[in-house]
């Protein structure tokens, strides 16, 4: 009975072990299935149909910084325009403020239905029909 009960308990245990390693991302079966893909490399270079040298300065590289950006002084200001927009708003309007009751809310619902005010037929081919597949 022990050389049974050890036969299924080394069974088990190298069913166990195989099933930890099975969840390894790093097997050797997920390499090869990354090193199967094809990787399709774009070549950077294309001709503009022109030298570009010749609308340079000479001796001009491209490596080369010109100016200083640190040399720039930023003078910072504060907005000098003024409206006042208290004209254009309705009286006690607080965009702070949150809706005190259901009214209040703003919303669009998705079943409105939308009139257009022209005949949109005239416009469309003759037998036009938009849900034909």
């Amino acid at each position: 009975m022990s050389k049974k009960s050890f036969t299924v308990s080394m069974l088990l245990g190298l069913a166990f072990a195989n099933g930890v390693f099975a969840a390894d991302p790093k097997t050797e079966k997920d390499e090869l299935v990354i090193n199967s893909v094809t990787y399709i490399e774009d070549d950077a270079s294309f001709k503009l149909g022109f030298n570009t040298a010749d609308y340079l300065p000479e001796g001009f590289n491209p490596y080369e910084v010109y100016f200083d950006l640190d040399a720039i002084i930023f003078v910072e200001e504060e907005a000098s325009i003024k409206v006042n927009s208290r004209k254009y708003l309705p009286k006690g309007f607080d965009a702070y403020a949150y809706p005190r009751d259901v009214e209040g809310f703003n919303y669009i619902d998705t079943n409105d239905d939308v009139e257009v005010d022209f005949d949109t037929a005239k416009h469309l081919p003759k037998g036009f029909n938009p849900y034909k597949k």
